[in-house]
């Protein structure tokens, strides 16, 4: 091994380091910008009448948005992340700087899961998009979607805001209306 191969080596340990985060949630850079997010409850509630409940992160402002997830190196099962929106609108999103597998539920204003997104693929640049117009996007560890049983027509609460107020039956519903 020469001096230059060695220094590469040295910088990908540095840098697969750096992806590790110390062995915590995040890296250092990411851990960070989660702290300084609010955290909130929501309640995912299956046609199976089940509920399932997650501690999230609330990104409400463009740049929390455009941060996300990226860069966390670990979730735990109760861990998820959630993209508020002021009004229904059709939502874009992408895997960039994120290392692992993420479940996204798409989320129109009466709380009903209108499409899902299920193990998208680390570090892709490829668009995810709701397809329909939606106010939430909720991030979850990858195969959570498969392992709770979660599916288009489920219904996610924010007890924490008294969100959604209104009563639809998401079950109603399907991916085309």
């Amino acid at each position: 091994m020469t001096r230059s191969s060695g220094c590469a080596w040295l910088a990908l340990l540095a840098g697969l380091a750096a992806f590790a985060g110390g062995g915590g949630q995040a890296g250092a850079g990411a851990a960070a910008g989660l702290a300084a997010l609010p955290r909130e409850k929501i309640v995912l509630e299956t046609h199976a009448s089940r509920s399932h409940e997650f501690q999230a992160w609330r990104a409400g402002t463009q740049e929390a948005r455009a941060q996300g997830l990226m860069r966390v190196a670990e979730l735990r099962d109760d861990d998820a992340m959630i993209f508020v929106y002021d009004s229904p609108q059709i939502v874009s999103m992408w895997m960039k700087d994120t290392y692992i597998p993420l479940d996204m539920l798409f989320v129109d204003a009466a709380g009903c899961i209108v499409s899902i997104a299920e193990r998208t693929r680390p570090l892709s640049l490829a668009s995810i998009e709701s397809g329909r117009p939606v106010v939430l996007v909720v991030e979850l560890k990858g195969g959570l979607v498969a392992a709770r049983g979660l599916r288009v027509g489920d219904r996610v609460k924010r007890p924490d805001v008294d969100w959604p107020r209104s009563k639809v039956d998401c079950s109603q519903r399907t991916a085309a209306g």
